[in-house]
Parts: structure tokens; sequence; C-alpha cells
């Protein structure tokens, strides 16, 4: 949708449009080194409209760090206030890579709770950030790069998100996740999953786990 220093941005209308010709569900997508958080507001909510989305729609506000500036959260906060005037305050979504959370650059603490957060480029099938909702990493597949994605919270899924692996026989383990959960989520019996296992419905399970659904 915007990039900040772009007055026109013109890989959202491309990316848009292809997207919905196939069918797809599209989100707006902010991008911000937070140098001018007004000027990329202007930008995002021309395009935003031109581009016909609407309030049910999610926003995504990933924030770059490539440029020096102070105060990043009071800015992260006010961006959020100023889209929250005319959208769903529950439909913001903000995006941090990892490594900006790992030195520090970033203060988790001090961004609000109310907002999704994703975190990118974990290069795991775990964040590795409690706070996450969503996060996106990279796998090897036939030799290529893949980007995949988990939703924990079904804030881009609507309907609780969740990974299977690279092999759809297997399913991994998320936190919170049970023998019970999993049967139901894959809509197989209890008896059989924990056969499948060689488990008991008391054995622990843990975020990371390989379970497999066939």
């Amino acid at each position: 949708m915007h990039l900040s220093g772009y007055e026109h941005y013109k890989f959202a209308t491309i990316h848009t449009d292809l997207a919905r010709r196939a069918g797809m569900t599209t989100h707006a997508f902010l991008v911000t080194d937070l140098t001018n958080i007004y000027e990329d507001m202007i930008h995002f909510t021309r395009r935003y409209n031109q581009l016909n989305y609407c309030n049910g729609d999610k926003v995504t506000i990933w924030v770059s760090t490539q440029k020096q500036v102070e105060n990043r959260e009071e800015k992260i906060i006010d961006l959020i206030d100023l889209i929250a005037n005319y959208h769903d305050r529950n439909y913001i979504d903000v995006a941090f890579f990892k490594r900006d959370i790992d030195d520090a650059i970033i203060d988790l603490d001090k961004i609000p709770k109310i907002v999704n957060l994703t975190i990118i480029n974990c290069n795991a099938q775990l964040s590795g950030i409690a706070e996450a909702g969503s996060w996106v990493y990279t796998n090897k597949f036939e030799g290529e790069n893949q980007m995949l994605a988990y939703d924990f919270y079904g804030f881009y899924t609507d309907n609780g998100g969740y990974q299977l692996s690279m092999i759809d026989t297997d399913y991994v383990v998320q936190k919170g996740d049970t023998w019970y959960s999993i049967s139901r989520r894959h809509g197989i019996p209890l008896l059989d999953l924990l056969v499948l296992n060689r488990a008991e419905k008391n054995d622990q399970l843990f975020a990371g786990q390989i379970v497999r659904i066939a």
C-alpha cells in the first residue's frame, strides 16, 4: 500500500489487483521507517481509499529500523492512534523483524497489547517471542526458500490459524495444544491419534513437538 519515501507506491495497485483476481483476501500494508508518520499516513490513506479497502480489512504496520529514529515506540503508538481514527483498532497489526527485538532496537513492553504482533524472519516454526500472535519464517523445500506463516490467534485467518509442517502427515505442536484439541482440529478420533503417536492421553505436549496426524 505504502512505503516510506514513496509518494506513489505502484506495486500496491499491482499486488492488490492480482490477489483479488485470484480470489485471495487482501489486507492493507504500510511499511514505515517512522521518520515522518504524518506523511506516511497521508499517502497510505489515499491509496487505501483508491483501492477500495474497507474498515473490515486488516491493517499491518511494518516497522523498518534502517534509519536512526528517536522514540520509535512513541511514534508507533501515534501511528496506531492515527489509523484508529478511521479504522477498528482491533484490526491493526504491528510487524517487526525478530533481529530488531533481539537487538533491543524495539521495546515490546512499550507497544500496546491490543494490537496483533507479527514477527518476521524467525527462521523457525516458533516465533521465539512470547507476545507474537503471528509470525513469518523461511524454510527450505526442494532446495528453494519458502516463506511460511503461522497465525496463532486467527488474526488474519479469522478462525484460529495453525501451520502444518512441510509434510502434511505431521503437525507442529503450538503453545496451549492438547491431544484433545489436536484431534478435534484435524478430525481424528482421540484414541486413533494416541495410537498413531504411541502416546497416553496424560502425556505432556511441548511447543515445537512433531505429532503424527496421518
